[in-house]
């Protein structure tokens, strides 16, 4: 009992035994720590494996579905024509194929013989092959038959060389279970090119890799690639789906997921540190202080920071500048501010991939950094823009060297992916406070300067100046009517409707924005979305879109009129972390199921693979909104990302079908959509149909929906009603 008031009093009133006490204590917890730590980093790291199984597993699984989805638009197309010859599989494979799939030949066997082979240079032989003759091919054949679905073999050695997995796809004439079969369709796919695609290596980073399962055998069949050793104790296995059975992947560090000794050293050297820290200090004050510091500065992170590059975000940049306008305005300095944008940056996206181009962006913020001084204020705006402000230039002379020294060191190689990768970038650049004296024209004049530089071929900077000034006032301008407009009523919503042809019903509406401007009379979409985009005004149009649409969702449901309205999204309005609580809220407060809209998106939203983005998507997705892609075909289309991120309709664009009776190429282009939305289970919609010949194509085609004058113009809400009724008198009376 005469310890404890002992041990009090040697920690109230002696400096070096309170150190003692507290460090002692530092040090059993330490050792707890250490030891929940060892577990951790093991826990991470099979965590971290994990994740790349799943990413190798995606990878594989896609690239072999991107693969067949051409063998069932082949079946698709041999069951409407079985009498197809070699000339139309020539002309469909050389439609469907292309660089990113791995296909070496398709062979055609009606009847379970051999007859055309695509392509058929060098695959003379294959022609009369019967499949039933033959012992090292019936097995798989029958399987496929038996099975009715894609059976795949392999890999094996080909006599020709080289590793394939061979696809067979049995076709029959209808879907009735007792339809006769019509053969088989056999593709040959080029196993390791398949696999560098998705890529692999038997070196994994540091991971062991190996696959077994050969002809989708699964966790039972023989093991084909990588190492044996990865299948160890404490691998972490995972099943790669094949159209019939699977493989089985494995991954395993080739020193087992041991932790480092010199990680544990250097923890263990942490605790001491700390226990010496936090005796001299008091432990248990500072630990609470330090706490409540965190939690705030984390807060103010997270809200005023950009979390790839470290940036000072958007907002928190306006607020920076407008606190260095009030700054300067006093002492009558001047400064410059640099709008930067990265010059082709979506190719590097596309080319390299997403993981590449986040690495690009944070590597070009490093070099913004380094580049700019300690009093300049370096931002990342979002995507790829950002914008520098140097303090302290005094002419343009000045700011015009300091430009070509940031532009040559934008030129230097960045490495990405372990190789060099150059890049430019285009500059903007306004004075203060001659081209402005506020937040708002500031930004909106560099970026009018950099929009400059863009136009005269990129890789260049352009200053703000008085031939710029007009066109940007006039931007502010209509971006201060747009917002005065929705405040006034100004804006109204027309509907186009959008005809099912296989079913002649109007089952959605599309939503199209018009302006009753007081003085311009009606303003077209085309005159002022552009410069929405740039303001931001974009996203009060587009919640005032989504709040009329959800009103007149309820007008057309009381009249008795079951359809789905499509609204346009700007990607811009993905931008904001709470875009999917903002439009959750207007369904509510409206009282409208989410379930009877359909969000039109460009491809591009695809292209740059934010995570925000994705949630946002897949939150929206949860609650029954239908997703489309507008204008397909006329950006960077790829099969990827449908298979990545489903969509519910593919809308061709208008361009496709205005030529589609004169002009054979876009007639196959449309063809081919077609097909491979059917493939993937997606709906098709075609844009601009006017003509009753364009139709009749699209019928023959078996697209899905039909938009344009043919059925209807965008008209007003009560003109869009009495169209509705009116089509619905004449089916009844049919």
């Amino acid at each position: 009992m005469r310890l404890l008031p002992v041990l009090k009093r040697l920690f109230f009133h002696s400096p070096v035994w309170s150190a003692i006490l507290v460090g002692l204590l530092v040090l059993c917890v330490s050792s707890l720590f250490i030891q929940s730590e060892v577990e951790r980093l093991k826990g991470e790291a099979l965590f971290r494996a994990a994740s790349q199984v799943g990413i190798i597993r995606a990878r594989l699984e896609g690239e072999i579905n991107a693969n067949l989805a051409v063998l069932k638009a082949l079946k698709a197309e041999v069951s409407i024509n079985p009498e197809m010859g070699q000339y139309r599989l020539d002309q469909l494979m050389e439609a469907l194929l292309s660089e990113e799939l791995h296909i070496r030949h398709v062979a055609l066997a009606p009847d379970l013989t051999v007859k055309y082979v695509y392509p058929l240079a060098g695959n003379e032989k294959a022609i009369g092959l019967n499949y039933t003759a033959n012992k090292d091919q019936v097995r798989s054949v029958l399987d496929a038959i038996q099975l009715n679905n894609t059976v795949l073999s392999g890999p094996l050695q080909l006599v020709q060389g080289g590793e394939a997995l061979i696809a067979r796809l049995p076709v029959y004439l209808s879907s009735q279970s007792d339809a006769p079969l019509w053969g088989i369709i056999s593709a040959v796919l080029d196993y390791q090119k398949l696999l560098d695609a998705a890529g692999l290596s038997e070196n994994y980073y540091g991971l062991l890799l190996g696959i077994r399962g050969k002809d989708g055998s699964g966790s039972d069949g023989a093991f084909f690639y990588g190492s044996e050793q990865a299948f160890g104790k404490e691998a972490v296995m995972t099943n790669i789906s094949l159209p019939h059975g699977e493989w089985q992947l494995a991954v395993l560090p080739e020193n087992g997921w041991s932790v480092p000794t010199k990680r544990i050293y250097l923890l263990w050297a942490s605790a001491f540190f700390l226990a010496i820290i936090m005796g001299a200090a008091g432990y248990f004050l500072r630990l609470v202080y330090q706490q409540k510091i965190q939690a705030v500065t984390i807060a103010n992170y997270r809200a005023n920071f950009d979390a790839l590059t470290g940036l000072p975000n958007r907002f928190y940049f306006s607020q920076r500048l407008e606190s260095l306008i009030k700054e300067v305005r006093r002492e009558r300095l001047d400064f410059a501010i640099f709008f930067i944008d990265i010059d082709h940056f979506k190719q590097v996206n596309d080319s390299l991939g997403h993981s590449a181009g986040d690495e690009l962006l944070a590597e070009f913020a490093s070099r913004l950094q380094h580049s700019a001084r300690d009093s300049d204020i370096v931002a990342r705006l979002g995507g790829d823009e950002f914008v520098i402000v140097l303090r302290n230039v005094q002419d343009v002379i000045q700011a015009d060297l300091l430009a070509e020294k940031l532009q040559s060191s934008i030129q230097q190689p960045f490495n990405i992916g372990e190789r060099p990768f150059l890049v430019t970038a285009s500059i903007g650049i306004a004075m203060y406070p001659i081209d402005g004296e506020d937040v708002t024209s500031l930004l909106l004049h560099s970026d009018q300067a950099m929009y400059t530089a863009k136009r005269a071929g990129r890789n260049t900077h352009f200053f703000f100046n008085e031939g710029m000034r007009e066109e940007a006032e006039q931007h502010l301008q209509l971006h201060n009517d747009i917002l005065r407009g929705l405040n006034a009523d100004e804006f109204e919503l027309h509907y186009q409707p959008i005809l099912n042809i296989k079913t002649n019903q109007i089952e959605k509406c599309e939503a199209l924005i018009r302006w009753m401007h007081p003085e311009k009379g009606r303003v077209m979409p085309d005159a002022f979305i552009p410069v929405a985009e740039r303001s931001g005004a974009i996203v009060n149009i587009g919640n005032w879109v989504l709040q009329q649409a959800c009103k007149d969702m309820r007008v057309l449901l009381d009249a008795d009129i079951d359809v789905k309205i499509s609204v346009n999204r700007s990607v811009s309005e993905f931008h904001s972390e709470n875009a999917y609580e903002t439009w959750e809220n207007i369904f509510k407060e409206n009282g409208v199921d989410s379930h009877r809209f359909v969000f039109e998106i460009t491809e591009s939203l695809f292209m740059d693979q934010n995570s925000a983005r994705v949630n946002v998507i897949s939150s929206l997705r949860d609650i029954g909104v239908q997703f489309a892609i507008d204008d397909f075909g006329t950006g960077y289309s790829a099969i990827n990302y449908l298979r990545t991120y489903p969509v519910d309709y593919l809308k061709i664009d208008k361009s496709f079908i205005q030529d589609l009776l004169i002009d054979e190429q876009d007639k196959t282009l449309v063809e081919v959509i077609i097909k491979m939305g059917r493939a993937l289970g997606i709906l098709v919609i075609a844009e601009g149909v006017e003509e009753p010949g364009q139709l009749e194509v699209l019928q023959q085609f078996e697209c899905d929906y039909i938009q344009g004058y043919w059925l209807s113009k965008p008209q007003p809400l009560s003109q869009t009603v009495s169209i509705c009724h009116e089509h619905m008198s004449k089916q009844n009376t049919l």
